[in-house]
């Protein structure tokens, strides 16, 4: 079958997929389709839920119809071409004025006209081209427009699978961390429980014992009662007698008296009542590490914007610090500076004054293309004096621009890392309870690398810089 010719192809890319007919009021879709505006309205109905579209069934936003200006000028100007002519004998429209054929077009009415016409004195003054001429300029302009107009579209499906991958990608972390957390909770929770019933039990056992104890001590003072209740009893009755009767047997009743005065046995040792005491100081020591655990973990989900300002002391004599102490450009002369013990001396580092011991913070960096740099994170007892190498063994996590590429300090990962544009802002994100140091591309969101695990041994964080041959850092506000 013959391929179809231009003039129908041409009426195909203008003609509406949905009545068939010209496109009127076109509008573009999400997915790049065109329709008439009144035809998808018609297709999706007054308030659609589920909106796709009627050629490619993909979902689309409803509310997201643009008119497409430039397909409306394509109908337009494919209308004319396409109304029915007067034709000559020779196959030439004619003039209806002159009945002559239309073989020149006037540029300034962008008009066909006949040779009678380009004589008139309406169109004297006017620039005329043969009418071949001008079809041809329209039919490279419509060629180029369908051009830009592709291409406009696969820009679109191309953002579009971006976007999607983008959020699936986010989707897959936040649940995988989600089921980390769940995970982490319910094993505290069974730590908890496990540690409830093992004191549970022990007071249970001690509470026993107490009442054992109890008993016991209870009994032997009721014996003792006993004994002493029958003695007075007989001292008394004895006491009553006549003298002959009271000297009878009266070295028995003597001999049964107490010789020392009752004293009562220790029901309840002090190592027991040491163990009540012990429990008694389980309740505040809960209380004291949950309000701990709350204030860590509640300081932990909150992510501190940190003003970071540069320490002067730090600086190597290389690097030249802004008044404000916000920025470090690479200086091509060295300064006279003191050496005190906080300065590096040998690489072109500096360190922000502001330390982190806990919670999580971050703060932007504003890069240049030029020169080297680097920003990150690095210990306050980072070694300051000689060469040494600036790596997480050594006390600092950064990535940045050296050696043309951008990369890494890590020497598990010294590869270049692979990044799809240029770095204007950097990110930086620091995790001090989780041991981590994030890089983040400040204006698309879009994760550079992770230092995982992160050995910070509990020491001051402090914010660190590197430049060199014509390196400028800028902490943004």
């Amino acid at each position: 079958m013959a391929a179809p010719g231009p003039r129908k192809r041409l009426q195909d890319e203008v003609t509406c997929p949905v009545c068939l007919e010209y496109f009127k009021d076109p509008v573009i879709l999400d997915c790049g389709h065109n329709f008439c505006r009144g035809c998808i309205v018609l297709t999706w109905g007054n308030s659609p839920i589920d909106a796709t579209c009627p050629q490619c069934r993909e979902r689309v936003q409803s509310g997201n119809l643009k008119l497409n200006r430039h397909l409306a000028n394509m109908v337009e100007i494919v209308k004319e071409l396409s109304e029915p002519l007067k034709l000559d004998a020779s196959g030439w429209r004619v003039c209806e004025r002159h009945q002559e054929p239309l073989k020149l077009f006037c540029q300034d009415d962008q008009a066909p006209i006949c040779v009678v016409c380009d004589r008139s004195k309406e169109h004297r003054a006017h620039q005329v081209v043969p009418l071949e001429e001008a079809a041809q300029e329209v039919q490279d302009q419509i060629r180029c427009s369908l051009e830009i107009l592709r291409k406009e579209r696969e820009k679109i499906l191309l953002f579009k699978a971006e976007n999607e991958q983008e959020s699936q990608d986010l989707l897959k972390q936040t649940k995988a961390e989600r089921e980390k957390t769940t995970a982490a909770f319910r094993e505290l929770h069974q730590f908890l429980e496990k540690q409830e019933n093992l004191l549970l039990v022990q007071m249970e056992e001690l509470e026993k014992e107490i009442a054992r104890r109890r008993e016991e001590h209870l009994a032997r003072l009721s014996g003792e009662l006993s004994s002493l209740d029958s003695l007075i009893q007989e001292m008394e009755e004895k006491q009553q007698q006549s003298a002959s009767e009271l000297l009878q047997n009266i070295g028995n009743i003597l001999e049964r008296y107490p010789k020392e005065k009752f004293e009562s046995p220790v029901a309840f040792p002090v190592a027991l009542k040491w163990r009540i005491h012990d429990f008694c100081d389980i309740h505040p020591f809960l209380e004291g590490i949950m309000n701990q655990f709350k204030d860590s973990l509640v300081s932990g989900l909150k992510l501190q914007e940190a003003s970071v300002t540069l320490d002067p002391d730090t600086a190597h004599p290389h690097l030249i610090l802004s008044e404000d102490h916000k920025s470090v450009r690479w200086g091509d002369k060295q300064q006279h500076l003191p050496d005190n013990p906080k300065r590096f001396d040998f690489w072109p580092f500096v360190l922000g004054q502001e330390g982190f011991t806990a919670g999580w913070h971050c703060w932007e960096v504003a890069v240049e293309s030029e020169g080297e740099w680097a920003v990150g994170v690095a210990r306050k007892s980072v070694r300051r004096k000689g060469d040494f190498d600036g790596s997480p063994m050594e006390g600092i996590w950064d990535m940045g621009m050296w050696a043309g590429k951008y990369r890494v300090s890590n020497p598990v990962d010294d590869a270049p890392l692979s990044l799809s544009q240029e770095l204007k802002r950097i990110r930086v994100t620091l995790n001090c309870a989780g041991g981590r140091v994030s890089f983040f591309d400040a204006d698309t969101g879009a994760q550079l690398y992770v230092y995982s695990e992160a050995s910070f041994c509990g020491e001051t964080l402090l914010p660190f810089l590197y430049v060199l041959n014509g390196g400028h850092l800028t902490l943004c506000p």
